[in-house]
């Protein structure tokens, strides 16, 4: 039996979410993003929302190319900082490596990021195996895939979280109860309710055919210094 992953960062480590087709979704915390990958070890595919790939000069063509497929939720893609970054000691240190290499300063969002990015990176130079099982994708632009455009509202409302639910329903008819159950198995200020559903969203699209965005073949997908994909995968339809 295939099991698909997606994983999420929270504020205690790390949300995973397993789907397997025929079984339906289990949760776990994680402490660590190698402790994910321990945690599942045959899974078939497993999609992060978390850059795999950096730059060394300018931005990424997929954080672009996902802002302009986003529209009005353009904001919900944190542009990729570049490498060099990794290795900086503050955010004002940061964002004026990254203003240097790309010419655009680094948000204190992104910044926030950093830690995890480093560990999927660290992970990912570290591991052929996990380079061949693990990739990124985006919460936003997997719901979008799921339905007819961008969700309309934010993920931080009643109303958009509801609308997610709706898109991730039609094919898995037990979210809402799994859903909750995730709510009362852990605290808020360890895994968020977006949390859950952003591993949720990107563990069914695991399982399903993807895309990439941009949408180019393969063998153009731009690397980056340490041979990564520069590259945001979503479901094809």
């Amino acid at each position: 039996m295939s099991r698909y992953v997606g994983v999420d960062g929270c504020a205690g480590g790390w949300f995973a979410v397993g789907y397997a087709p025929d079984e339906g979704l289990t949760h776990g915390h994680h402490t660590t993003f190698e402790d994910v990958l321990d945690a599942h070890p045959d899974a078939a595919r497993i999609l992060v929302d978390m850059p795999t790939g950096l730059p060394e000069t300018g931005r990424r063509r997929c954080d672009e190319a996902a802002r302009e497929r986003l529209g009005s939720r353009a904001s919900t893609v944190f542009f990729a900082p570049c490498r060099a970054v990794l290795n900086a000691a503050d955010h004002e240190t940061a964002s004026a490596m990254n203003r240097e290499h790309t010419g655009y300063g680094l948000s204190i969002q992104a910044w926030h990021l950093v830690p995890k990015i480093r560990a999927v990176d660290a992970t990912l130079r570290a591991s052929p195996e996990a380079r061949d099982t693990v990739a990124e994708a985006h919460p936003e632009l997997c719901f979008a895939a799921l339905g007819d455009g961008p969700v309309s509202e934010s993920k931080s409302t009643e109303a958009g979280r509801a609308e997610r639910l709706a898109r991730l329903r039609p094919r898995l008819p037990d979210v809402d109860a799994w859903y909750e159950a995730c709510l009362d198995a852990y605290l808020r200020n360890t895994v968020g309710r977006d949390d859950v559903l952003d591993a949720a969203v990107l563990a069914l699209a695991a399982s399903l055919p993807l895309g990439r965005v941009p949408d180019v073949p393969e063998d153009e997908v731009p690397r980056d210094i340490e041979g990564l994909p520069m590259e945001i995968r979503v479901p094809s339809k």
